[in-house]
């Protein structure tokens, strides 16, 4: 599951795109296909390396979302309720059920701050109280790594197929079912540039990779930690630095975070839009548009300006239980540029139907401007980084 709105398109006016259509992909390695110079960072920054929880580690073979490990406490005190959850870059903040989290009184339930999130994949949509909590993570060697966010603690769960991302607010018209006081949620959105997809409060102050208070009970001092992270197959990096950056090529991030109405999203400097590709199928002339990494799904998703020129059949929709999609046939090449094709810094390239492939193409409604959500077989291929104080993202080969 994936609050991803894999439907979204450019066409709404969330991203500063480049150009409509370009020519047939150039090599990797030709002259004018030269990197940007990518972040400056220092040797010094602090950073640790989180590893998936074992039993949910995705690596080799993707077959599960990544998952971590860590306790979830009360600011001001000692004792942490342990929780693994979902690591999920295609939305942003940590959603558990307000029955399940710890300390949840009565009066945040009357004082929090009102909250909502959309997952458009699931038609759920969670309605609760935003609430501030320390979540307690431990590095392979036992260091304490401790973020502090407001989480938002879910009082209310409806399934809301005809929730409308353009009023995008906490009620539904036709649900088809309410749950009040739901149990069981437990989910961690770490992405960005995702508030114009029914996540409209999903901010850099609501992401835990970026809000990093301590490390071994000393306090992370302003400037000594470069807020971002490294998302690879068997963990993440919080914090980064010239080490752990090595080998890295990067896209500059443009301009700000939107949100569904195309104003910009919040005033925190962090605060960036989803970065910009090139998709081509079976060699044919690509088409430009942004691009979501996005490790809560399997599959990808394809949206291009016209899908009926795509080899496609019909196939189980892996969303939506009992419901059929729209998927490009085995055997089918795709190929994505980062940030185009005329001078990429890196591609992701696969034959739908082989092993290091998406477990299926589902290929969306047509639009002016293309759109990718890779999923996590990504991760196969690449390592993905996050730079959000100066705006980058990067990828390197290895996976």
């Amino acid at each position: 599951m994936t609050a991803d709105r894999w439907l979204r398109t450019a066409a709404h006016g969330t991203l500063p795109l480049l150009a409509a259509l370009l020519g047939a992909c150039a090599p990797l390695g030709t002259t004018h296909a030269q990197a940007p110079a990518g972040p400056d960072l220092r040797a010094d920054t602090a950073a640790r390396f989180l590893a998936f929880a074992p039993a949910r580690n995705p690596e080799p073979a993707m077959t599960d979302a990544p998952a971590l490990a860590f306790g979830v406490r009360v600011p001001g005190t000692s004792a942490a309720a342990p929780f693994t959850m979902t690591m999920d870059t295609g939305s942003t903040g940590v959603v558990v059920s307000a029955t399940d989290l710890p300390g949840f009184s009565a009066q945040e339930a009357e004082s929090g701050v009102k909250g909502w999130e959309f997952l458009s994949s699931s038609k759920r949509l969670w309605i609760g109280r935003w609430v501030p909590r320390e979540l307690v993570f431990r590095d392979p060697a036992g260091g304490e790594v401790v973020a502090r966010v407001p989480v938002l603690a879910v009082q209310e769960e409806i399934i809301c197929p005809g929730w409308s991302e353009k009023a995008n607010v906490p009620t539904c018209e036709k649900p088809e079912k309410t749950t009040a006081q739901p149990r069981g949620i437990a989910y961690m959105g770490v992405g960005f540039g995702r508030e114009h997809d029914g996540q409209p409060q999903g901010t850099p102050d609501k992401n835990p990779l970026l809000n990093i208070v301590s490390i071994d009970g000393q306090p992370v001092a302003p400037g000594s930690m470069r807020s971002g992270f490294i998302v690879t197959a068997k963990g993440v990096h919080v914090g980064l630095t010239r080490a752990n950056t090595a080998g890295f090529s990067y896209v500059k991030l443009q301009g700000r975070s939107l949100n569904a109405a195309g104003q910009p999203a919040s005033s925190d400097p962090r605060d960036w839009p989803q970065a910009t590709m090139a998709v081509s199928v079976n060699g044919a002339a690509s088409q430009t548009g942004a691009v979501l990494v996005d490790t809560g799904i399997a599959q990808m998703y394809l949206t291009v300006a016209n899908p009926s020129a795509l080899p496609t059949t019909a196939i189980p929709n892996p969303s939506r239980k009992g419901a059929m999609a729209t998927g490009l046939v085995a055997g089918t090449s795709v190929q994505v540029s980062f940030p185009d094709d005329a001078a990429p810094v890196a591609q992701y390239t696969f034959q739908v139907g082989t092993p290091q492939a998406p477990t299926a193409v589902i290929v969306t409604r047509p639009s002016a401007q293309a759109f990718v959500n890779t999923g996590r077989h990504l991760l196969r291929q690449h390592d993905v980084l996050f730079d959000a104080d100066g705006g980058w993202f990067g990828l390197r080969r290895g996976g």
